[in-house]
């Protein structure tokens, strides 16, 4: 079956993930098949010769042997020793930068020379000690390397001993000294601080300033509330002004509006004349039913009216001469909290412009108070190391290096297995530079590339462990004979093998397994009931009736194919049945010595045309097409013809070549059908059925005197039958 016919969709939620599984499958075998099998052959030889000398590197190699001790540097003990520093290493990151400066301490010279000096002549055996911390912790490790486990525990030990004497004597030497330091220290920072409050009492006397930051606050807060009071004076105006704009603008229209413009309810005078001018006028209508206009009574009555009117604006006027001295008011009101506004904002650039000094002055103070704090406990630590010896504690040797039992250099399994690693990288790394360098056609995108993408594929032949002999007894269940039906298929189904019933199987040059090919496609079509006869058109060197020497009967006639071409024999005389394979077959006959004319001659035009009368399907076994032109002369005969191509075998100079042949003549190659798809490079030519030609340029083909009329039998004796 085919892989298409093999594979079933996979339905439900798991098929993406099992279809990327397969994926990469697919993708890890084709690397597999392209990079490794080929040159399996370099990765136990690369394994062995690496582990080889990976033991031999062991049996030669010097052991070396490792010893360490550690030592606990507490840092908070040992800060008593810097008394003539006014910085504390134990306070914040600085701890890491103190065990840091005990590393150092450990590599000086001053700690080596005399630990070299104690061992004697044995210094030049040891390695430098290697000083390390360990994380998170306040101890330090001391690892030396040699040759002799027991020196080399020995000189750690002796590295820690002498770092630990060092320190403690600087410890009784400092402390000795320290009291004195530090109390003539703390005489003048009491000093300096004195000198410093003095500074800064007389610059908040000479500038008016007790509380530097009460000061600023209480301005902020006036300047605030002035704020607030400008722009309530400069609010007023600006309604006064509104009011007074509305009233030159309508008078009498005003004099209605007027209590409602006046933000205090003024304007009351000038409503009670408007209700008096309203209240002498609705007389004015009685008047007039008992007087006309020009009587005494409606006069008296008219100058009342004006009068009250007159009286009327004039109180408008006094109320609007008002209503603008107000607004003055308003003016220098808001005036005045500018003047105010402006002193305070003078002051507080002017505290803004003294807050630097100030500051200064007072943070000197603070950090001489806390100056003269830290030196005060430093005394007091000092006389309590003193007085109980726990300064001696701060550094001591938590772990004593002991003899190693080991060797931690070389270590065998890590070096095996860097070797077997190392050897299957190299083998890797070579496969893959070969298969870069390699010009030999090694799939069938390669064929198709050069030969056109029109070029059908009707699928390939894999590599068989068993002989030849044996692959041709199959039963018809057998992976080959799956292998030739999947063939058969695909070309039942191309077009070509419904127009043409003669199949032509060659190949570029020689030993691409052509005639094994011909021979189990013939046999599949002939299980498929067909008529079948299989042609040997191989006039040069025939192999056909070699491959097939086991089924021949007894009695097989001399004569064959060529016999028929010259006129010396019918085709029914020279055609062998085999019953085994259930096909009939035309052996090449006598080599003649002129081939070429033989297939371009009218004799082999009617041995095709009656070939397509007698069998369903005629294979015709012909030469390489590159050594000769046979195979093109055969393929000019409407014969369709069918390219096997063997991997790594046929080089893509010859491929290209073949391909421009083909196109200079107006042929072309019907498919291709790929020969030992799946086999490793260094097996090919060494396993079944792979056939070597002997063609050449030259050579078996040279028109000389060894060609002539031959049996198929004496050329199945000479030496151009090679396996």
């Amino acid at each position: 079956m085919t892989e298409q016919q093999q594979t079933s969709p996979v339905k439900g939620m798991g098929a993406p993930n099992l279809q990327s599984e397969e994926n990469i499958f697919q993708t890890a075998m084709e690397y597999y098949r392209t990079f490794v099998r080929p040159y399996i052959w370099l990765y136990p030889v690369a394994l062995v010769l690496f582990v080889a000398g990976a033991f031999l590197f062991l049996r030669t190699a010097v052991p070396r042997y490792r010893a360490t001790a550690e030592v606990l540097v507490n840092s908070t003990e040992v800060r008593t020793l810097d008394v003539q520093g006014l910085q504390d290493p134990s306070q914040g990151g600085q701890a890491s930068e103190f065990i840091n400066t005990q590393i150092r301490v450990l590599n000086s010279d001053e700690i080596l020379s005399r630990a070299y000096e104690r061992l004697g002549e044995d210094s030049d055996l040891v390695s430098l000690p290697k000083i390390d911390r360990i994380p998170g912790l306040s101890i330090l490790s001391v690892t030396v390397e040699s040759e002799n486990p027991e020196l080399a525990a020995r000189f750690a030990n002796t590295v820690v001993d002498v770092y630990t004497e060092f320190t403690n004597t600087r410890k009784v030497t400092i402390t000795k000294a320290g009291s004195s330091v530090l109390r003539e220290q703390l005489k003048q920072v009491q000093a300096n601080r004195d000198k410093a409050m003095a500074d800064l009492l007389a610059f908040k006397q000479q500038h008016g300033i007790f509380d530097f930051n009460e000061s600023y606050r209480t301005l902020v807060s006036q300047k605030s509330a002035l704020s607030d009071r400008l722009f309530d004076a400069k609010m007023a105006a600006d309604e006064i002004g509104a009011t007074i704009t509305e009233v030159a603008k309508d008078r009498e229209r005003a004099i209605i509006m007027l209590p409602y413009l006046l933000p205090d309810g003024g304007g009351e005078n000038v409503t009670r004349f408007e209700e008096m001018l309203l209240t002498h006028e609705m007389k004015k209508p009685e008047l007039l039913t008992q007087y006309n206009e020009s009587h005494i009574a409606i006069k008296v009555h008219n100058v009342v009216s004006d009068m009250i009117r007159k009286t009327m604006h004039q109180q408008l006027e006094v109320m609007l001469k008002g209503m603008k001295l107000r607004q003055e008011r308003q003016l220098k009101r808001a005036e005045e909290y500018q003047k105010q506004i402006d002193a305070i904002e003078t002051k507080l650039v002017e505290l803004d412009k003294l807050g630097g000094d100030y500051r200064m002055h007072e943070a000197a103070c603070t950090k001489l108070d806390e100056t003269i704090t830290m030196i005060t406990n430093r005394l007091n630590e000092l006389e309590i190391a003193d007085a109980t010896t726990l300064g001696n504690l701060s550094v001591r040797c938590v772990s004593v290096a002991k003899k190693p039992t080991a060797p931690f250099f070389p270590q065998p399994l890590k070096i095996i297995g860097g070797a077997a690693v190392g050897g299957l990288a190299f083998a890797l790394l070579i496969s893959v530079l070969l298969v870069l360098m390699n010009n030999k056609v090694t799939s069938a995108a390669d064929v198709v590339r050069v030969l056109g993408a029109e070029t059908p594929v009707f699928g390939s032949v894999p590599h068989f462990d068993k002989p030849e002999k044996e692959l041709l007894k199959s039963n018809g269940e057998e992976p080959i004979d799956e292998t030739f039906r999947d063939i058969r298929t695909s070309l039942n189904l191309s077009m070509f093998t419904r127009e043409s019933r003669i199949l032509a199987v060659s190949s570029a040059i020689a030993g691409e397994g052509k005639t094994f090919t011909i021979i189990n496609l013939a046999r599949s079509f002939a299980r498929d009931h067909r008529r079948v006869l299989l042609m040997d058109l191989d006039l040069r060197c025939p192999r056909l009736h070699r491959a097939l020497r086991d089924f021949f009967p007894n009695g097989v006639p001399d004569k064959g194919l060529s016999n028929v071409l010259v006129g010396d024999a019918k085709l029914e005389d020279v055609i062998i049945h085999l019953d085994a394979l259930d096909l009939d077959v035309l052996l090449a006959g006598p080599l003649p010595p002129n081939p070429n004319e033989l297939l371009g001659s009218q004799a082999f035009t009617q041995l095709l045309d009656e070939a397509k009368q007698r069998y369903d399907m005629t294979f015709i076994d012909t030469p390489p097409i590159m050594p000769v032109s046979d195979t093109l002369l055969i393929a000019s005969h409407s014969v369709a013809l069918l390219l096997v191509t063997r991997f790594c075998r046929l080089p893509k100079p010859v491929l290209v070549h073949l391909a421009n042949r083909l196109a200079q003549l107006q042929l072309r190659v019907s498919g291709i059908i790929p020969n030992m798809a799946d086999v490793p490079k260094s097996r090919y030519g060494s396993y079944g059925y792979g056939y070597g030609y002997g063609y050449g340029y030259g050579g078996h083909y040279g028109y000389g005197g060894r060609y002539g009329y031959r049996s198929h039998r004496a050329a199945a004796e000479d030496g151009n039958d090679k396996a």
